[in-house]
């Protein structure tokens, strides 16, 4: 029990303020002898009895911190030493037999490909085989380290910052369900703790009054060669529609139209079923186009996503917009809604987030409103006031 300085009764602040270092060490208790809390380089924390046993020193593991409060540690630790005072065996249970890191994947992926969309199982594919597989396949789960975890991601970072995020969510999203199934055990540490993922770099962009306005003309003069190309690209920046939502939209998923206004409601949308509401424009828009009878979509199918974006590329070029995405359309639609009063969590059900977080991209836009609209009230109560006579 080397180390240990002080009688210094361990404390919760101590504890939590507790800093990984390159190598584990441990805050001992100065009112229990052998009573400690583990920090491993991981940022893991664990309760620690530590004492001779027959002439041999043991180290036991009582729990992980928050998870067991410091009230628990202590008494479980007076207990546990008593019994080892009287005699009593108290050897851990034996540690679990973790599985290799592919054979985990193969199970992992069964039991989820009947719950993902078929897109996010395609991209959960494309990073194993390229990314995890290559690094992990072979070690068992359990060897898989905190060092080992972050060399890794460090090493896939310089090349492409993004596609490292994405392959480390996967393998700690893998890691938790290990853990969550039994296949690692309680000893194990957290392998992906404070490894800070890659600071995502702003693309957002949205199309002012001006760009709005060319970006019209140029969809008006190809209306004649192109309608159906044009009527996608109308209908998404009216909507604020994802791509996919657009082009795969079905006759029998939109509402009566009517000149209110109407709802489409889509069942497999990138976040789950999700209603897309229609405004008096959209409806005259979807009202306009030709149905053949018996098609279930709106557009024709030869009208992809891809072909839809070679279409977009002259587009953008001939507005004089270089760079700019179809899905900075959905960007524009939400912060025009903003910079007109529409509150965050408002546009953020319009467009079909799951959480507020995503649409704090347009947080800086919700503050002008509020601005305007702060700015818009004072003026008339000043006037009733006459204020302004006092100036």
């Amino acid at each position: 029990m080397a180390n240990r300085t002080g009688k210094t009764r361990l404390k919760v602040a101590a504890i939590a303020a507790a800093k990984p270092r390159a190598r584990e060490y441990t805050l001992w208790d100065g009112t229990i002898t052998g009573f400690g809390l583990r920090v491993q380089p991981s940022g893991a924390k664990s309760f620690i009895v530590q004492t001779r046993v027959r002439g041999r020193m043991r180290k036991i593991t009582l729990g992980r911190f928050p998870d067991m409060s410091l009230a628990d540690a202590r008494r479980e630790a007076a207990a546990v030493l008593a019994r080892i005072w009287a005699g009593e065996d108290v050897a851990p249970a034996p540690k679990v037999k973790a599985p290799v890191f592919r054979d985990f994947a193969a199970r992992y992926r069964e039991q989820r490909k009947d719950v993902w969309k078929p897109s996010s199982l395609e991209t959960f594919d494309i990073y194993m085989r390229g990314r995890l597989l290559p690094a992990f396949g072979r070690l068992r789960l359990d060897t898989i380290d905190h060092a080992r975890v972050s060399a890794w991601f460090d090493a896939a970072s310089a090349q492409r910052p993004g596609a490292a995020n994405r392959a480390f969510d996967i393998l700690r999203a893998m890691l938790k369900t290990a853990r969550q199934w039994g296949e690692i055990g309680e000893h194990v540490p957290n392998a992906c703790a404070n490894i800070a993922v890659n600071p995502k770099k702003p693309v957002a962009r949205y199309l002012d009054k001006d760009e709005i306005a060319r970006l019209g003309a140029v969809l008006d003069r190809h209306a004649g060669d192109r309608p159906w190309h044009v009527a996608a690209l109308r209908l998404l920046a009216l909507t604020g529609a994802r791509l996919s939502e657009a082009v795969n939209l079905r006759w029998d998923e939109i509402g009566e139209l009517s000149e209110n206004g109407a709802s489409a409601r889509i069942e497999d949308s990138k976040t789950g079923p999700r209603t897309i509401w229609l405004g008096s424009e959209a409806v005259t828009l979807i009202a306009a186009l030709p149905r053949t009878e018996g098609a279930a979509r709106v557009f024709p199918e030869d009208l992809t996503a891809s072909r839809l974006y070679t279409f977009w590329r002259g587009v953008r070029e001939e507005a004089g917009l270089p760079g700019l995405r179809i899905h900075d359309m959905r960007h524009s639609w939400a912060s025009q809604g903003i910079m007109n009063g529409v509150g965050l969590p408002t546009v953020g059900r319009l467009l079909g987030h799951r959480r507020l977080a995503t649409t704090a991209i347009y947080a800086h836009l919700d503050d002008s409103a509020l601005q305007a609209a702060a700015e818009k009230a004072a003026g008339r109560i000043a006037k009733a006031m006459e204020f302004t006579k006092y100036r």
